[in-house]
């Protein structure tokens, strides 16, 4: 049995999904994992939030840390078990990236990250000295009233319901605990080129389906090894 060990907010998440080539996405996880589909089809999700106030349980909520994340995920399984695998996530707080890495070997990166939330939702991203070509993401995104949540085995529960996260090359995998998301469907406008392009992803045709939460808690537990 673990603990948890984090504690954070997100909140105005945007979700943008993306059906993609199952082999192409295959060279883009480890071979230990196995991906993931519905109905035969791999998917490939970017979430766009403010994390808020994370920080231990039990600690004073003051000494909680707040940033704007962009990150780019998976569906995987490793037997029995099904999550997430993060591709990369980009981040505004350098202490968070620097702390995530340590703690659970995820590949975060120190972004410069600008928010406006004035009705219409904008959030910029740029990767800090990337390896190669500039990483950016952006998206205006309005969302509409009115949430539900998904229903068990439709495919926006397939997308939102994860509660494991897998680091295989740390041989290391991490529970997840949140309530159901309530989603709202969004008017969006995306741009993930060159973000795409730094996970070796091919750009996707279609536009992405894309949804919207308010916000949600979560609490996510240390670290074990994979057995």
């Amino acid at each position: 049995m673990t603990v948890r060990v984090l504690r954070f907010t997100w909140r105005d998440c945007l979700f943008a999904h993306w059906s993609v080539d199952t082999a192409a996405l295959e060279t883009a996880i480890p071979d230990s994992l196995a991906l993931d589909t519905f109905d035969g089809r791999a998917w490939v999700s970017v979430l766009a939030s403010t994390v808020e106030n994370a920080r231990p349980p039990g600690t004073p909520h003051l000494l909680g840390a707040t940033f704007p994340q962009v990150n780019v995920r998976t569906y995987v399984r490793l037997g029995d078990a099904v999550g997430v695998y993060f591709l990369s996530l980009d981040t505004g707080s350098r202490l968070a990236a620097r702390v995530a890495r340590r703690l659970y070997r995820l590949p975060y990166y120190d972004a410069d990250i600008t928010v406006e939330t004035d009705g219409i939702h904008r959030i910029h991203a740029h990767r800090r000295r990337p390896e190669t070509l500039p990483v950016e993401f952006e998206a205006t995104y309005r969302p509409k009233n009115g949430a539900t949540v998904p229903e068990t085995g439709s495919l926006s529960y397939f997308l939102s319901e994860r509660y494991r996260l897998f680091v295989p090359q740390a041989g290391m995998t991490a529970r997840v605990e949140h309530d159901p998301w309530p989603l709202h469907s969004v008017e969006a406008d995306v741009w993930v080129d060159s973000l795409f392009d730094a996970v070796g992803l091919p750009l996707p045709d279609a536009e992405p389906r894309v949804r919207y939460c308010p916000a949600m808690v979560f609490h996510v537990h240390a670290p074990k090894r994979l057995d």
